[in-house]
């Protein structure tokens, strides 16, 4: 009889290998968003004529849902004349607006504050711009599907917490890069597409999926970036790989001049030294002192950055000493330094580590989970 259990067990035993790594876990959405799963994307407020063009016929829907006018090809309108929300649906399932290719519809809706246009789309539609936006569609396929998922849990977090707000996103940094139908690629779609409705979850929630350029070998606690309380899968996580990056190390300088023009709200008058005055520990730059001619000012490291710029300024993991014609800055990383560092993604990628084992190492305790209706 023996025989007989023996099989079945070997058999449990590679099904059950064959599954680690996979995700098992499940999640459904609130019925707030669950339903359609349209992002509302902000694409600006509009010129006093709007024009839409696509390739067919476009139909114009009112805010009742009802069909109020049909055109082709092209669809020009005065959005300040607008007293009510219009939908623009066209056939093809693609328009342009201001250069850009979008999939979906576009929406224009009038405020207190004039009309803003909106594009309406589904979520893994959206995703197919957003990730070759914010990472080269060359890079290894893992840290893709990595860059996928963050991208996803991101947008659906943001889609829970602005329910009764005007839009989601908008199309830059300060939301997610999301450059419309002309930045898709194959690459990066098959991304998307192999990790379709994987988000994930703390506490049975989407986690705060943020992302940088490059966290210089550490990252960062977003209480030390945007203030509020810690999360426990946000924490200073080495990031070893991001030394082989292209921009890795930096250096730039802050002009006297400038430096006069920036602080000139400080009050101190003309700046005569910067000092760093103290570091967290992934040693980013916590608090500056600001020393002019007329005073001092002390400011968070944050702050500081805000003032000098992130293109001059590009991570708070920086050092500065006074020269002759101005103050040098040298740093390491690129970004906040939150959450994945995609640098760091990459390297782990081509070191054959797979998207779960990276979004794991970047979001300890986090769980990957499938997203069902």
């Amino acid at each position: 009889m023996r025989r007989f259990t023996f099989f079945p067990l070997i058999f449990l035993s590679l099904l059950f290998s064959s599954c680690i790594g996979f995700v098992t876990e499940t999640w459904k959405p609130p019925s707030t968003i669950h339903e359609s799963m349209i992002v509302r994307v902000y694409l600006g407020k509009p010129d006093t004529e709007l024009k839409v063009t696509t390739n067919g016929i476009f139909q114009v829907f009112d805010v009742n849902d009802l069909m109020i006018k049909k055109n082709i090809d092209i669809l020009q309108l005065n959005p300040f004349s607008l007293k009510a929300r219009i939908r623009i649906v066209p056939e093809s399932g693609i328009f342009s607006y201001n250069g850009n290719r979008y999939r979906g519809e576009i929406s224009i809706e009038p405020t207190s504050k004039g009309p803003i246009v909106l594009n309406l789309v589904p979520l893994e539609k959206y995703l197919l711009a957003v990730v070759p936006s914010e990472m080269p569609n060359s890079w290894p396929e893992e840290a893709l599907k990595a860059q996928a998922i963050c991208a996803r849990t991101y947008v659906i977090r943001e889609m829970l917490n602005k329910v009764n707000q005007a839009y989601d996103v908008d199309v830059s940094t300060a939301s997610q890069v999301y450059g419309g139908v002309d930045k898709e690629h194959p690459r990066t779609t098959k991304a998307v597409e192999e990790t379709e409705g994987t988000l994930m979850l703390y506490g049975n929630e989407p986690i705060h999926a943020f992302f940088h350029s490059n966290a210089g070998g550490m990252t960062e606690k977003p209480e030390n970036v945007w203030g509020g309380k810690s999360l426990p899968y946000l924490d200073h996580i080495e990031s070893e790989y991001d030394k082989y990056a292209t921009n890795y190390s930096w250096n730039d300088k802050i002009k006297f001049s400038d430096a006069d023009r920036l602080f000139e709200k400080e009050g101190v008058g003309k700046i005569e030294s910067i000092l760093v005055l103290g570091r967290n520990l992934s040693q980013r730059v916590d608090l500056v002192e600001i020393i002019g001619e007329k005073g001092s000012r002390k400011m968070k490291g944050p702050d500081f950055r805000k003032i000098v710029g992130n293109t001059k300024l590009k991570s708070l993991k920086f050092g500065i000493k006074k020269e002759a014609d101005g103050f040098f800055i040298k740093g390491l990383g690129n970004g906040h330094g939150v959450g994945l560092s995609q640098w760091g993604a990459h390297g782990m990628a081509e070191d054959n580590f797979n998207y779960r084992k990276i979004l794991k190492h970047y979001y300890p305790g986090m769980e990957l989970a499938n997203m069902v209706r």
